[in-house]
């Protein structure tokens, strides 16, 4: 009887089961989507108060938080179309704000590391918290679908006409800025998670791991 039921228990651990892969689909898509706004509001929160002068009033119109997720697929390495910022100036030219930030403080380098180690947290976090018999590649794929999407959405809804009347930025005129739509999506929606997220994966399914009810019963029984 001992020796079925552990059969049954095993197999129970080791087949692939159809829920669990959902869970493990929407979970990962949902850390995925999450370290992409964590990013974002880090940025935000250490770039908000980098501006001052013509600078700050220029990112006030175009509002603080959408110059923020510019600096974010800065740090992915996109560039900004139209338009960029450093600490005191607007410029009316594309470029990399992030770029211009670190310049005058190099701390801000580091930023560059951000999308990277948030993305092989989330990798790892998806594929460790499951069973041995976890796809790796499912995890990773799982984390690369929620980054992508909310990546792709912020750079839509971040990308606007530049208004008119931005001190140094009148030769803008109608011109749209926002990040470089074919940037974004090569490497901030595609090759940051695909590459990242499969890394933090593959490290998260060879981490050691064990059912912490069979933990408990193995303490109760000794």
């Amino acid at each position: 009887m001992a020796g079925g039921h552990d059969y049954r228990q095993l197999k129970r651990d080791t087949e692939p089961d159809s829920v669990a892969t959902l869970f493990l689909w929407v979970k990962g898509a949902a850390i995925g989507a999450f370290a992409f706004i964590v990013g974002l509001s880090l940025v935000h929160f250490l770039v908000k108060m980098r501006y001052y002068g013509e600078a700050a009033l220029a990112v006030t119109e175009f509002g603080r938080w959408r110059v923020s997720s510019w600096v974010y697929y800065n740090a992915h390495l996109v560039p900004t179309d139209g338009v960029t910022f450093g600490p005191a100036e607007a410029f009316a030219e594309g470029g990399n704000t992030l770029g211009l930030l670190a310049a005058a403080n190099s701390r801000l380098l580091g930023l560059y590391l951000l999308p990277p180690a948030l993305l092989v947290v989330a990798g790892y976090v998806t594929a460790k918290r499951r069973p041995k018999n976890t796809s790796w590649v499912r995890a990773g794929l799982a984390v690369f679908v929620g980054y992508f999407f909310v990546a792709v959405v912020f750079m839509l809804v971040s990308t606007l006409q530049a208004p008119t009347g931005v001190p140094g930025l009148e030769s803008l005129g109608t011109q749209e800025v926002g990040p470089n739509p074919w940037f974004a999506i090569a490497f901030a929606a595609i090759a940051y998670p695909a590459f990242f997220g499969m890394l933090g994966a593959t490290i998260g399914r060879r981490a050691p791991w064990r059912r912490r009810g069979k933990d408990r019963q193995q303490k109760h029984r000794t």
